[in-house]
């Protein structure tokens, strides 16, 4: 049957490709008999349908990694330079992660499992930059112009808040938001002071709008190194990982 099958296909196709006389085309009867031929394959061969389902979810994923690269390298000033942008590690550190994350998001509460760990085994050989991009309503909003104001009093102060406010699982109402600031060592009057700077939603507009040129739709999102890899996905990140630090 499968040897029919591919017969009856190639010259389809063929018949598709090109003007045949008259008397060659396939007449209602033909196609018929040809319709029956492709259902009785599909029905003693139903794993062909899955085949091509994961077939188009493979080209699907091929032409979204093949977009998001385009886009960039047509963002790389928007990505890397910006000043405005948390980081945490030196900037001559050999490796450079950035991530747009939303700190209501569970996914990116257990990717911070995986960012805190780098940090701790590779130290100031990565630099991470944090891209502040809250996409789940009031409070992940509140929470990301209460870390970027107090990205203001240091480096580490913003790291221990980062960490702080991404492990947090539930509701991030000002009261909380307040809390974990202190715990982590946050002057809260000055970050609630710096937090009406106009430039801080700025930023955060600009954040949105890089976003949204890139095609990111969700959180968390991780160019490692230049490697898109999207979600809490653990094993691709520490392979994209490696391999930087092993390029």
């Amino acid at each position: 049957m499968t040897r029919v099958f591919g017969i009856v296909l190639a010259a389809t196709l063929l018949l598709g490709c090109q003007q045949a006389p008259a008397d060659a085309q396939l007449n209602d009867q033909s196609r018929e008999e040809v319709r029956e031929i492709v259902r009785e394959y599909i029905l003693e061969n139903p794993e062909i349908i899955e085949d091509a389902l994961i077939e188009l979810q493979r080209r699907a994923r091929q032409r979204e990694l093949s977009d998001y690269y385009t886009a960039i390298d047509a963002n790389q000033a928007a990505i890397y330079e910006d000043e405005n942008d948390p980081r945490v590690g030196p900037d001559d550190a050999s490796v450079i992660i950035v991530e747009f994350m939303d700190y209501k998001c569970s996914y990116c509460r257990v990717a911070a499992e995986w960012v805190e760990s780098v940090r701790e085994r590779y130290g100031d050989d990565v630099q991470f930059i944090f891209k502040e991009y809250p996409i789940l309503g009031a409070d992940s909003i509140e929470a990301a112009r209460a870390a970027l104001a107090a990205e203001r009093q240091g480096e580490e102060v913003y790291a221990a808040f980062h960490y702080a406010l991404v492990s947090a699982s539930g509701p991030l109402p000002t009261s909380r938001i307040d809390q974990l600031a202190s715990l982590a060592g946050v002057d809260v009057a000055q970050m609630r002071e710096d937090m009406n700077a106009p430039e801080i939603m700025q930023h955060i507009g600009d954040v949105r709008a890089l976003g949204q040129r890139m095609g990111v739709t969700g959180t968390p999102f991780f160019i490692v190194d230049g490697t898109v890899i999207q979600g809490a996905n653990e094993m691709a990140l520490e392979q994209a990982l490696q391999d930087a630090l092993n390029g």
